[in-house]
C-alpha cells in the first residue's frame, strides 16, 4: 500500500540521506515537496520524494528502499504511482549518482533515458 506522508516529513530526513548524502538538500525538498511511502504489513519499507518544478515538470528527488526489502519492486511501484499521480506532467526528472549503474539500469527499464551528467553535484 502506498500512502503520502504529510506530517513529520522531516523525521525521515536522516533515513533519506542513505540515497542522498546532503542533509540540507533533503530537508529542503521534504519541506517543499511531497513524500510517499510503500507500506508492507504497516511498515514503511520504501520512500519517494518528489517536487513540482513547474506546470509541466516533476522531479523525483529521492527514491529509497530499505536494504532488507530491495528487489521486490517497491521502488518501481512508487515510481509508477508518481507517474500516474502526475500524468499531466510532460517531463519527469530524476538524478542518480553516476557510480550507481544498478540505479541507471532500473530507470532505463522503466522507460527513462539518460540526458546529461552534472559534474561535482554533491560537492558543489
Amino acid at each position: 500500500m502506498i500512502e503520502e506522508i504529510i506530517e513529520n516529513k522531516l523525521d525521515y530526513a536522516t533515513l533519506l540521506c542513505e540515497s542522498d548524502p546532503n542533509i540540507n538538500l533533503v530537508e529542503n525538498y521534504l519541506r517543499d515537496g511531497r513524500l510517499f511511502a510503500y507500506y508492507e504489513k504497516q511498515i514503511p519499507v520504501a520512500f519517494i520524494a518528489v517536487k513540482e518544478i513547474n506546470d509541466t515538470t516533476i522531479e523525483i528527488k529521492n527514491l529509497l528502499t530499505l536494504e532488507n526489502y530491495r528487489g521486490h519492486g517497491y521502488g518501481k511501484a512508487l515510481i509508477q504511482h508518481i507517474e500516474k499521480l502526475y500524468q499531466n506532467k510532460l517531463t519527469f526528472l530524476l538524478g542518480t549518482a553516476n557510480s550507481s549503474m544498478t540505479n541507471m539500469l532500473i530507470y532505463t527499464k522503466l522507460g527513462y533515458t539518460y540526458d546529461h551528467k552534472i559534474e561535482n553535484f554533491f560537492i558543489d
